[in-house]
């Protein structure tokens, strides 16, 4: 096995003890996998990214990053590995200039001035940005936050990436620059996202959740739509409400009510 992996075993996690966040989470991913984990709303996709870096530490099962235990006492050693996209950018950028918020992570981790500066400058054109180098913070747009956030990843060359809702806020070209830095990462990355078509061209697994489990896990997205035709009850009723909304919106139509009907009588059908 390559010595770059994620292993999950039996993985519990709860915010309050009686509601359950995530429940018997357990799937390896390796160096090659490109992971699309979608889903509903509320279904535990963001807190499994956030348990991987050691930010929801009270966890039940095994969490293992490159077989280290993600665990308090090794939390500087796997988040070297690891790069993280926020959902929400204000949460990942907090110097006063794009320069300082992509060089803070090579600094902290004692690199040379000289190779910060070459990371930082490296980072900025990938993604098309060099221009903003120099603007404070407060004064970019929601899509320029998303590029500088995922600028902050790449200058640190991390072996995994992990990002949640990396396309919201971006216009299409950032998108598509952003689907390019997908493409182009070699190792392994998993991502959280409703933007079904960026998971189809960056991805060749999907993990579908529901009910905060595991519900499917494919090499397409048809694999798990198929998987996910099989599901009972509840899990049923989440994945196919998912569904719906991700269709009504790649169309951009307004969504009319649903109402499932499971194990609905033959008279009634």
């Amino acid at each position: 096995m390559s010595h770059i992996h994620i292993n999950f075993e039996h993985v519990n996690y709860s915010y309050e003890k009686s509601v359950p966040i995530l429940q018997d989470i357990t799937f390896t991913a390796h160096e090659n996998d490109s992971i699309g984990l979608i889903g509903a709303n509320g279904v535990g996709k963001s807190t499994l990214l956030k348990l991987l870096v050691g930010l929801n530490p009270d966890y039940e099962g095994s969490i293992r990053v490159e077989e280290m235990p993600v665990v308090k006492e090794m939390l500087p050693k796997v988040r070297e590995k690891i790069g993280y996209v926020f959902q929400d950018s204000d949460s990942q950028l907090f110097m006063s200039t794009v320069f300082e918020d992509v060089a803070f992570a090579p600094r902290n981790y004692g690199l040379p001035e000289t190779e910060v500066e070459q990371r930082v400058s490296h980072a900025l054109e990938q993604i098309h940005i060099g221009h903003l180098r120099d603007k404070q913070i407060y004064k970019l747009s929601g899509g320029e936050k998303k590029m500088a956030s995922i600028a902050t990843i790449l200058a640190m060359t991390p072996d995994i990436i992990l990002m949640d809702e990396p396309s919201i806020a971006l216009d299409p070209k950032n998108r598509r620059t952003l689907i390019h830095i997908l493409n182009d990462f070699e190792h392994l990355k998993i991502i959280a996202s409703h933007d079904l078509d960026m998971i189809l061209e960056t991805c060749n697994r999907v993990i579908l959740m529901a009910g905060g489990r595991i519900v499917c896990d494919g090499d397409t997205t048809s694999n798990a739509v198929h998987q996910g035709s099989k599901l009972e009850g509840a899990a049923q009723a989440e994945f196919f409400t998912w569904l719906y909304d991700l269709e009504y919106d790649k169309m951009g139509l307004p969504k009319p009510d649903l109402v499932l009907c499971l194990d609905m009588p033959t008279e009634l059908a």
